[in-house]
């Protein structure tokens, strides 16, 4: 039986622990609370691993791996982690305290409102994004010795617009690093299936191109209002990916800008070898294609508001007030979702039960299913009948045919006269029974076919 979570520490590092906000399978999510000599305060969130998993080597062991990553992103457009540690026996993890909405939330109300992002905005935010994927491409070790880290989740839902117009590359729960000590599963697929890439969706191995693939995904999506690999299942989404089929916007809107369209080809290049090399190339071309129409910070700034009106201020209220409790008690919902560095740890229970987990990757080529031919049944049970024919014969009768028989017999015993009759009677199967059982034999092999099929094409798989 789990122990009951107590209640949080007062302080947690340098952070007043708060109200909680958030929280999941794994880890709770409280307001923190930075006060400086100057006696100015700091927001922050403080994500705090649950007491029943403390001594879970496991749920420490990514613990870990989130820290250590996070603790070396430092970008202004990727989420910014303060602090992280142990106090007691709680870990935390202290981010920066963003307000606004995701890409994701921006597209859905654009797209319902049949209306389109700016292409040169559009851009300007996948320029940034880039900007912090390279930072996190590029991160070292305290030898200098490259981490290799790659996000591994690059989409419209962690990609956030600040009320204030920046850019920021959240949620690193699913990093891949040198330094990781919890390790995927050898051909299991990690992030939201339709921003994979090609590569991955074979089961090859990967590298940092499989962000800009990401990214670009992201982009041709941005500019066309539609959705590039997403269909009805996980397994057509997959199959769509492995054919690596990108429409030239330009085919159904001929002002579709040439330049714009080259470096989303460049991107979602099915041979990773002719992508970009790195995100900053990438980075390069976006910012030189939305200068012409910048500066964006603004522009941003204002789109979001529109698609979100009074947003801000619902959040400025909520964080006005969320900040006043000084005991944590119940938990204060923020008006809209806040961003953390890492959430990994808060999804891994939901994730076991959703398709939004790790997903196994279903065979490159399935083989066409093997159809029974027409005349399989009506063969097996030919043979079948042949192999019990002699239970079926008079010298041979069945258990429950001589049940009866015998059964008859002792009724017969009061009737002398019938006895000779009543036993040849029952010796011999009678026309109903032999056809009510060639019907169960008829049954039983055609299970037994469908059982044979079934086992054969999941060996196939």
């Amino acid at each position: 039986m789990l122990p009951l979570p107590s209640k949080p520490p007062k302080t947690l590092g340098r952070f007043e622990v708060g109200a909680k906000i958030g929280g999941g399978g794994m880890a709770t999510v409280y307001l923190g609370r930075e006060v400086r000599e100057d006696g100015s305060e700091a927001l922050v969130a403080l994500k705090v691993i649950r007491d029943e998993f403390v001594n879970d080597e496991q749920f420490t062991a990514m613990f870990v791996d989130e820290a250590k990553i996070l603790a070396r992103l430092s970008h202004p457009n990727v989420i910014q982690t303060l602090e992280y540690g142990v106090t007691g026996q709680h870990r935390f993890i202290a981010m920066e305290l963003l307000t606004g909405r995701t890409v994701a939330d921006a597209w859905e109300v654009v797209s319902e409102a049949g209306e389109r992002f700016e292409l040169g905005t559009a851009a300007w935010v996948c320029a940034r994004v880039a900007e912090g994927m390279h930072s996190a491409h590029e991160l070292v070790d305290e030898a200098g010795a490259p981490l290799g880290v790659i996000h591994r989740d690059v989409n419209p839902t962690n990609i956030f617009l600040t009320h204030s117009g920046e850019v920021k590359l959240i949620d690193f729960g699913l990093a891949r690093a040198r330094v990781r000590a919890s390790k995927s599963a050898d051909g299991i697929v990690k992030g939201k299936i339709p921003y994979l890439a090609p590569e991955q969706a074979h089961g090859k191995p990967i590298d940092r191109r499989i962000d800009v693939y990401a990214l670009g995904t992201t982009l041709w999506e941005m500019s066309t209002m539609k959705r590039l690999f997403k269909r009805d299942n996980d397994v057509a989404t997959l199959r769509a990916i492995r054919d690596a089929h990108v429409p030239d916007p330009r085919d159904e809107d001929p002002d579709f800008p040439e330049a714009l369209w080259k470096i989303i080809d460049r991107a979602l290049r099915r041979d990773r070898d002719e992508r970009y090399a790195t995100a900053e190339e990438m980075r390069t071309d976006l910012d030189a294609f939305a200068r012409a129409t910048g500066p964006h910070a603004p522009k941003l700034a204002a789109f979001v508001e529109r698609l979100f009106p009074g947003g801000e201020e619902r959040q400025t209220k909520w964080l006005r007030d969320a900040a006043a409790v000084r005991v944590p008690a119940g938990t204060m919902a923020p008006p809209a979702p806040v961003p953390i560095a890492s959430s990994s740890l808060l999804e891994a229970a939901r994730e076991s039960a959703s398709h939004a987990r790790p997903q196994k990757l279903p065979p490159p080529n399935p083989p066409p299913k093997r159809q029974p031919s027409a005349d399989a049944e009506p063969e097996a049970a030919k043979k079948e009948t042949k192999r019990k024919g002699k239970a079926e014969s008079p010298s041979a009768a069945k258990p429950s045919a001589k049940k009866a028989a015998a059964t008859d017999e002792k009724k017969a015993k009061s009737k002398k006269t019938k006895k000779r009759k009543r036993g040849e009677a029952n010796a011999v199967a009678t026309p109903e029974s032999a056809s009510e059982d060639k019907r169960r034999l008829y049954m039983i092999v055609g299970a037994v076919v469908v059982v044979l099929v079934l086992l054969a094409l999941a060996a196939s798989r």
